[in-house]
């Protein structure tokens, strides 16, 4: 049966789709086990359920560079000698009668994807978050790492940034653990039970994932900027410039503890290398936090298989009456039952999934192609998302409108956040104003985002989307080919400890603890869906090209206020970003002209124009490909990028404040100039007619 569709009735049917017994289905199957990269058979019951959906759907199958976990110890000496052990780190979590899937078997070890292999001896140093500003504190108050392990806890940037750092300041090996510290309100300290019983972080919990130097690059590390093809043909380089050198092990805060209580008294105390109120003493009780190094060893053993495995991206489409398309992402791969990360985002996708189904069996097409993707070795680097962004990148640069992301639905935050381009800002929150709130009854998903912001700033009058860094699958759509990007996910204002990438990342933790009744997975899922039909059906692109024009300002304007004193050059910045402006806000104009218009009238030659000017805006800010980022070339936009060393959170301007961090002051004002000559090149692409 058909009938003719029009777009209000469409996104009615999207905002009444998901279901929350499905959403419950898929989030119980999935996370019954884990599934590592390369797990071929889940992929194809991700692609025989879009099948069945009436979405055309297929595998593609790179062969990229993995390590599998063989062995690992953690010990710690006797003193006096090597041969005698105090203390050998469990490594695995327990298993809780309440939680089904808690036994170890239902996860991978506790390893580090990427990690190097290696077996040392060494003293141990504690070294706060493990920031490049901890090491060179460190260096600065005469505490060297050379030669020794290094304690640090999880938070603040990226753990695989912790290894670069230490082994750019000569550690020969690394130990991660989160430390209570890190979980704010909900520990034990404040009277909290902790999980299966209440929402603290188990003592036992262990945060697996991969320790690649991804505000470096992504993807495989040994094809940087190109598809890793199975077959011989296809050329594989070094990878050390993306993973490390040094091995590295996680651990929980329970096995962390007799390690940390082997420093007391060694070294510098918190007050003394951060100074009172630093952030450098924990909460675990009796450790002093010092920075050691120790009186006495610890052997530290990772081995790992290297080789070259298949992955199995999911892509279904649905076709659309032009070239153009919109991709919509989430991954299915896991270090653990993974029920927040990826299956909260995966039962979403699998009920949009289902909805655009219904639609072309109905007789709907939109005007751009839908592709639908499930993404294969997120967790190691974002390498499926990328394999397939490089090998498909001149299809993208050429077609692709916008690329939206939901790697988690929830993570039992109860408040959307979201981070993208300023482009999308307008469209998710017309959205969001469709959407009930999962958590406030009579309120809308705008509604909770916007009061959200406004915590943090009261004068803010519309909600934003903050910076897009890296740590999924949006970051070669966004960062490498220059395409408007989104992630989404219920993240904000939640009321436990998210147990991420352990063992407890599971239905029961969902059910009990992140998202009671799937209210949250049902309006990410609705968000979701609208987004795609909004942004698939409309002729006219739902970009607002002045919403950018103020991003650059505010970001500007924080810079400047930041690096008040230097010798800096702002001026041509501050008038290309005017120019920019004022040719943002014509375009605008003429897309609100042509919006209100009658269908029947509607010049589709200016409409065609103004789609392919909001198309190249993005795109105008990238770097050469050939050139990139000043020691990650494969980051190629010169606005907004992941931290060098910060990895998960963006920056604005990456060029003029890495040069800053260096005291390059010609440099800054060279990357400067650079940007306001993009800005220039952006405001004529914008204002051709």
């Amino acid at each position: 049966m058909t009938k003719a569709w029009g777009q209000e009735a469409v996104e009615q049917f999207m905002l009444d789709t998901p279901q929350i017994d499905k959403l419950r289905h898929w989030s119980r199957l999935y996370s019954s086990d884990s599934h590592l990269a390369g797990d071929l058979a889940h992929a194809e019951s991700i692609r025989d359920l879009w099948l069945s959906y009436g979405i055309p759907t297929e595998l593609v199958r790179y062969d990229v560079l993995q390590n599998f976990p063989i062995g690992s110890s953690l010990r710690l000496h006797g003193r006096g000698s090597e041969d005698s052990v105090a203390f050998t780190a469990s490594l695995t979590e327990d298993e809780l009668p309440e939680d089904p899937t808690s036994a170890p078997p239902n996860s991978l070890p506790a390893f580090h994807g990427f990690s190097a292999n290696g077996n040392v001896c060494a003293e141990l140093v504690y070294a706060n978050f493990g920031t490049i500003g901890d090491f060179q504190l460190m260096k600065a108050r005469g505490v060297s790492v050379e030669g020794k392990i290094v304690i640090c806890k999880y938070g603040k940037v990226f753990r695989g940034l912790k290894v670069r750092a230490a082994e750019q300041f000569g550690a020969a090996g690394v130990v991660m653990y989160n430390d209570p510290q890190e979980d704010g309100e909900y520990t034990a300290k404040n009277g909290y039970q902790h999980y299966p019983h209440g929402p603290a972080r188990h003592p036992k919990s262990i945060q697996r994932g991969s320790v690649d130097f991804f505000s470096v690059a992504v993807g495989d590390p040994s094809t940087p900027g190109y598809p890793s093809l199975p077959g011989d043909e296809t050329k594989r380089l070094d990878p050390t410039h993306a993973i490390p050198t040094i091995p590295s092990l996680p651990i929980s805060f329970a096995d962390a503890t007799p390690f940390l209580l082997a420093l007391n008294g060694c070294g510098l105390s918190p007050d003394e290398i951060g100074g009172s109120g630093a952030d450098w003493k924990g909460e675990i009780d009796g450790v002093n936090y010092y920075t050691g190094p120790s009186r006495v060893k610890v052997s530290l053993y990772n081995e790992g298989e290297y080789r070259y495995a298949p992955i199995y991206n999911v892509i279904g489409t649905v076709s659309g009456e032009t070239d153009e398309c919109i991709v919509l992402g989430n991954h299915h791969d896991s270090w653990c039952p993974g029920a927040v990360d990826p299956v909260s985002g995966s039962a979403a996708i699998n009920e949009v999934a289902r909805g655009l189904g219904v639609l072309v069996s109905q007789g709907w097409k939109p005007y751009r192609k839908i592709i639908l993707a499930s993404w294969d070795n997120e967790e190691y680097g974002l390498v499926g998302s990328t394999e397939w962004g490089e090998h498909n990148a001149q299809f993208l640069s050429r077609n692709c409108v916008a690329y939206i992301n939901v790697d988690e639905s929830t993570n039992g935050g109860n408040v959307l956040g979201a981070t993208g381009s300023p482009l999308l800002d307008s469209v998710l929150r017309d959205i969001t104003h469709k959407v009930p709130s999962p958590v406030n009854e009579g309120k809308l998903v705008f509604d909770d985002w916007l009061s959200d912001q406004q915590r943090g700033n009261p004068n803010v009058k519309q909600p934003l989307l903050d910076l897009m860094g890296t740590g999924s699958d949006y970051t070669v759509f966004f960062d490498h080919l220059g395409i408007p990007s989104v992630d989404m996910i219920f993240n904000r204002q939640g009321t436990s400890v998210y147990p991420y990438h352990s063992n407890y990342d599971s239905y029961y933790w969902l059910e009990h603890f992140g998202d009671v009744g799937f209210k949250k997975h049902r309006a990410m899922a609705q968000i979701f869906g609208l987004l795609a039909v909004r942004l698939a059906g409309v002729h006219l692109i739902q970009f607002e090209a002045g919403s950018y024009s103020e991003s650059l300002q505010r970001h500007l304007a924080t810079l400047k206020l930041k690096e008040a004193g230097r010798s800096l050059d702002w001026q041509p910045l501050e008038d290309a970003i005017v120019a920019f402006d004022k040719a943002a806000q014509n375009l605008d104009a003429r897309a609100c002209a042509l919006k209100a218009m009658d269908a029947q009238v509607r010049d589709e030659a200016e409409i065609v124009e103004v789609n392919k000017q909001y198309i190249n805006l993005e795109r105008s800010f990238l770097l050469d490909k050939n050139g990139g980022l000043p020691g990650r070339p494969w980051y190629r936009h010169m606005i907004f990028a992941p931290g060098l060393w910060y990895g998960y959170d963006g920056v604005a301007f990456p060029g003029v404040l890495e040069s800053l961090e260096k005291n390059d002051i010609e440099g800054a004002n060279q990357w400067l100039g650079t940007v306001a000559t993009a800005l220039e090149k952006a405001s004529s692409i914008i204002s051709s007619r």
